[in-house]
């Protein structure tokens, strides 16, 4: 009996190999759409999740609005796990994640600032303060100056990951007057 040609024994070596090497190929492409699958996911919980969190947070700073500055900043953790009264364990998992807390004063009505130290909320971004207005005005010059003369207080909170303090996770933004103003409440 003659030895039979290669061709029909099956596969060479080298086709195995080729076969491996296709394999691995398409397994490793695999792998990286996995886990970029799998980071997207862990950003979007990030982001559902600090929005319920930022929200209650957010409307505790504002509740309590004297006792925070601009610039503050702190740990998720310990704000929302001390008002959620969360166990230490439990508040950890928002460890990775810290606010910070700007605060800008504004005119509502875009009076003068009898002060100085507010900008214009409807301001011109040119800068001409001529009128081009047409229409007249009924008030006297003490109800307008009154009425121009509300200020604001622009609260912008900034939720980030304490990695990546270059990438917002939520932003969220309220006008309110400051509370040792007459009428404010």
């Amino acid at each position: 009996m003659a030895p039979r040609p290669a061709q029909e024994r099956g596969f060479t070596l080298l086709e195995v190999m080729c076969a491996f090497a296709i394999l691995g190929m398409a397994i490793s492409v695999v792998v990286q759409i996995f886990a970029q699958n799998v980071e997207k996911a862990i950003y979007a919980i990030d982001q559902r999740e600090m929005r319920e969190l930022a929200d209650t947070v957010f409307g505790k700073i504002l509740f309590e609005q004297q006792k925070h500055r601009d610039g503050d900043s702190g740990s998720m953790a310990v704000e929302y796990g001390d008002w959620a009264q969360l166990p230490q364990d439990r508040a950890d998992r928002y460890r990775d994640y810290v606010w910070s807390l700007k605060k800008k004063q504004y005119v509502a009505a875009g009076a003068e600032d009898p002060e100085g130290d507010a900008d214009s909320l409807f301001g011109d971004d040119d800068g001409d303060s001529s009128s081009s207005g047409t229409g007249s005005s009924s008030g006297s010059d003490d109800e307008e100056s009154a009425a121009g003369n509300v200020l604001l207080v622009q609260f912008t909170f900034t939720v980030y990951r304490q990695d990546a303090q270059d990438e917002p996770l939520i932003t969220l933004t309220r006008f309110l007057r400051p509370p040792d103003l007459p009428g404010s409440r």
